[in-house]
């Protein structure tokens, strides 16, 4: 079985392949600057509309929007929502009535219910004005209200639909250092904190700030989540693979990373960074704290950005292991914060909280320069600030209801309940991998 699927896997990523390179070969061998135009000969007058090119065709747009590929909304995708599409038209159309999109984790779209304190809170916070009223005490939790309030005293105006700070909202950034300081044991400033909306706009921002042409290379999983192939790939830079060992329990081994390393620098790469993803994305493995030891000191030792992507953290699903931040391993080793420089990434989309669609996330920057921090602040001030709604939820996802809260019993059983079903699929997907 496992065999198969994997078959199917590759033979239709060799078409998508096959297929991009065809594309490619025709617009590279095109040498008739008329070649998109109509049939009417190329000496008719310039004024007729008719034989005018199109303004934008795939020969004029950026060559690196080409080249990246970004499989999990590819053409196996497309394909999808064209057969959905028919079966809306007629439902007869196939020998089935629904499609279950599971090319992206995606959970509410699946029926998972979000967490009621956190709906409760971005609920209030969107309408103030029944805050006031008496109904209001009946309807929501007495945690919610009074989260929503404080919340609110720290926006300016209480307004959610305005912009905010572009680094955040100052009083959520105070809220989520409060909880990475919890969650760590060491201390972390609101200013190293910039919200955005989800991860996937830190990474970009990172690597916006990192590759400078094709000779700056970027150390990536290979198996990878394909944000950061399409990232590198839309910014110019070299992807530098290392290779996961699936013989155990795909493991990173820091003999591997110094390996391509070496490659890479023999090409005339300059390796700029080490991405990690731990928990692993696809591969779901979590690292030992003495391996995540190694890979500091080899980011140390090599003068490279660690980017540590550790939106995962609550999908632990072995009991023996126990995620540890890159942040916390750093620190436990001694090393502050000019000895070296790693960003760690956490969104609101995964762990039990699912809120994809409210686009929450935030990335912690350590070990820069006031003056490399001041170009991170202004690339973040060309987007005005994330959504407050996102800001809301990555506040509430690191300063979830405590012992003794009204909401505490009922946020708990909703958070083990969808941790342990998720737990129950992923060892159901892991026993059908070993047939």
């Amino acid at each position: 079985m496992r065999r198969f699927v994997i078959g199917r896997a590759r033979n239709l990523l060799e078409s998508s392949r096959q297929n991009h390179r065809f594309q490619r070969s025709l617009l590279s061998s095109s040498q008739s600057p008329h070649r998109f135009l109509s049939s009417t000969s190329p000496d008719s007058s310039p004024s007729s509309s008719s034989t005018m090119a199109p303004p934008v065709t795939l020969n004029t747009i950026n060559p690196k929007v080409l080249e990246c590929e970004y499989a999990v909304r590819g053409e196996i995708v497309t394909l999808a929502q064209k057969l959905q599409e028919e079966i809306h038209t007629k439902l007869e159309a196939h020998p089935f009535e629904e499609i279950l999109y599971c090319n992206i984790g995606n959970p509410q779209s699946l029926g998972q219910q979000p967490i009621t304190f956190f709906r409760e809170v971005l609920a209030l916070c969107d309408h103030p004005s029944i805050l006031d009223k008496s109904e209001t005490q009946g309807l929501f939790s007495a945690d919610s209200i009074e989260r929503a309030w404080q919340i609110l005293d720290q926006i300016p105006g209480r307004a959610t639909g305005a912009y905010s700070h572009s680094q955040g909202i100052k009083g959520l950034r105070d809220t989520i250092a409060a909880g990475i300081e919890a969650r760590d044991g060491f201390p972390a400033d609101p200013n190293d904190i910039f919200l955005t909306d989800g991860a996937s706009p830190a990474v970009h921002m990172m690597m916006q700030l990192l590759i400078r042409s094709e000779k700056d290379g970027i150390l990536c999983p290979i198996p990878q989540y394909p944000l950061y192939s399409a990232s590198i790939a839309l910014h110019g830079g070299t992807l530098v693979p290392y290779y996961l060992d699936e013989a155990t329990g795909w493991g990173l081994e820091v003999s591997e990373l110094k390996k391509q390393l070496e490659t890479a620098r023999s090409k005339g790469i300059a390796v700029r960074a080490l991405v990690v993803i731990n928990p692993g994305n696809p591969t779901g493995q979590v690292l030992a704290e003495e391996n995540q030891k190694a890979i500091v000191e080899f980011c140390k030792q090599e003068g490279l950005v660690l980017l540590a992507d550790e939106v995962y953290q609550e999908n632990v699903y072995v009991p023996e292991k126990e995620f540890h931040s890159f942040k916390k391993v750093s620190r436990s080793m001694g090393y502050g914060e000019k000895d070296i420089a790693l960003v760690s990434f956490q969104s609101v989309s995964k762990g039990y909280y699912g809120e994809c669609g409210k686009r929450g996330g935030y990335m912690e920057v350590t070990g820069f320069g006031a003056d490399v921090r001041e170009q991170i602040y202004k690339v973040a001030s060309v987007n005005l600030c994330s959504n407050i709604s996102g800001q809301i939820l990555a506040s509430l996802v690191m300063s979830p209801p405590k012992v003794g809260d009204e909401s505490y019993e009922s946020y708990s059983a909703e958070r083990d309940g969808i941790l342990s079903s998720l737990a129950r699929r992923a060892k159901s997907i892991a026993s059908v991998g070993r047939v």
